[in-house]
């Protein structure tokens, strides 16, 4: 039987992860797991990644990053969604803030999203003519709690 970590163990471990990857440039989980070690902190991998996940950690330019305010903040990242046809859905993104929503939304596997295109601001869904925008576009919503 595993021993289930105390909330107060794993919020420092996450707030020093947070702090490790705004300070220094963590390329792998390997970085991260051994910056943890040396402050006291044995984790496993699937721990690791758990919190990499929980904290919204994405890697940009190979680094991992702490997304930019608003995408786990009070302000939803996306602004607009529209209909672009029968196959796409255009979302619109506070600026910097398309690619986090797009690696987001790949994770996620969201019913009727076949693939994704990011750039700065802009997102475009690539969806299946089985799935109404009206039900992607409310999962979005959902995911990004801004419904």
């Amino acid at each position: 039987m595993r021993m289930r970590v105390s909330p107060t163990k794993k919020q420092s471990r996450q707030d020093l992860m947070l702090r490790l990857v705004k300070e220094n440039k963590m390329t792998t989980q390997d970085d991260l797991k051994e910056a943890l070690e040396r402050y006291g902190f044995e984790v496993t991998q699937s721990s690791l990644s758990r919190d990499i996940k929980e904290l919204g950690l994405v890697k940009q330019q190979g680094v991992y990053v702490v997304p930019p305010r608003g995408m786990h903040g009070s302000t939803p990242p996306i602004t607009t969604m529209e209909s672009a046809g029968p196959n796409m859905i255009v979302l619109k993104t506070l600026v910097g803030m398309a690619a986090p929503v797009g690696i987001t939304l790949d994770s996620q596997k969201i019913q009727g999203v076949v693939g994704t295109v990011a750039g700065d601001d802009t997102v475009f869904l690539a969806t299946s003519p089985s799935v109404s925008h009206e039900i992607i576009k409310k999962q979005v919503r959902k995911l990004f709690k801004g419904e």
